[in-house]
């Protein structure tokens, strides 16, 4: 008999969790009330995110997992914040790819009062000639530049909480986990959407991604990304390679539960980590990033769409549906 013994329940506990991290022959039970769950809150619906670069490297951050961080050397592009003109038109790009939401990221601790004047522009610009949400990615938040951009017309802003509070140490030491959990606090006293989430493999004990999760689900975020390490070389996790796509299917799977009624997305290293499982997470998550990521190649757009048509998922937005 199964020991899931409700699964019409929008509530789970921290160790139905952990049953789930550490199935075994009964990891697909709780897959499928994942894709109840799913089934219960968008149906078969997928919005499409597009991610911008609009800043790369330059950053004072350690973080061991970023490829722009100041101790990688990771060959990447460094640029400074874009023009208006050339954000605006990759939002336009994203709209033609059917993208629901344009996601502008920036390296950096903090924007700069320049930087952030100079992306508020570029919002407006964008709000005012195209239908599409904006997500912005701009590191840790003064409360006035909060509000500013609030002003402006973000539609939320993107700080990921990464890895549990434990862990932290071993990720990066230029700022804390305290530290971003502030900056999510600001944004929900000002009643600004929040996207935040994981980056999962990292070091973390099952343990310590469950307590995470339900850290996070006090936060009330709108979306949650699930992102997967990638062990880009040059960077301190290079040699990291904790994930199977089974582990990875069964943290999207819990992740599903916690948070039945949130946008749940499962983000960069989905193409690496999935393999021949990637069709079974993307019935179970309402929305996925298409085309490249910040530093790393993600799956082609036109591989994308046709998988997700395979699968019978309706794009958000699209003008056939």
């Amino acid at each position: 008999m199964s020991r899931i013994k409700d699964w019409t329940s929008k509530t789970i506990s921290k160790k139905e969790c952990l049953e789930i991290l550490q199935s075994s022959n009964d990891w697909w039970e709780y897959y499928a009330r994942a894709v109840l769950t799913k089934k219960q809150k968008t149906g078969n619906q997928m919005r499409l995110n597009t991610l911008m670069n609009a800043k790369s490297g330059l950053c004072a951050e350690d973080c061991g997992y970023c490829a722009q961080s100041k101790t990688s050397s990771a060959p990447i592009n460094q640029y400074a914040l874009l023009p208006k003109a050339e954000i605006v038109h990759k939002a336009l790009i994203a709209k033609k790819n059917k993208a629901s939401v344009f996601c502008i990221a920036i390296s950096a601790t903090r924007p700069s009062s320049k930087e952030l004047l100079e992306l508020g522009e570029a919002v407006k610009e964008i709000k005012k000639i195209m239908e599409i949400e904006i997500c912005l990615s701009c590191g840790l938040l003064r409360e006035e530049q909060v509000k500013y951009l609030k002003e402006v017309g973000i539609d939320r802003i993107n700080h990921n909480l990464n890895t549990p509070k434990e862990n932290y140490p071993n990720i990066t030491t230029t700022h804390t986990y305290e530290d971003r959990m502030d900056t999510l606090k600001q944004l929900q006293e000002y009643q600004v959407n929040i996207c935040s989430g994981f980056i999962c493999g990292m070091g973390e004990t099952s343990e310590q991604l469950v307590d995470l999760a339900f850290e996070l689900k006090e936060q009330q975020p709108y979306s949650v990304p699930v992102n997967f390490l990638l062990a880009i070389e040059g960077t301190k996790l290079e040699n990291t390679n904790e994930l199977t796509p089974l582990k990875c299917l069964k943290i999207v799977s819990m992740l599903r539960l916690v948070f039945p009624d949130t946008e749940l997305r499962v983000s960069a290293g989905r193409e690496f980590h999935l393999g021949s499982l990637q069709p079974l997470v993307l019935l179970i998550v309402d929305s996925i990033f298409l085309g490249n990521y910040l530093t790393e190649k993600g799956a082609e757009i036109s591989e994308d769409q046709a998988l997700l048509k395979e699968l019978g998922l309706e794009i958000v937005g699209d003008k056939n549906d």
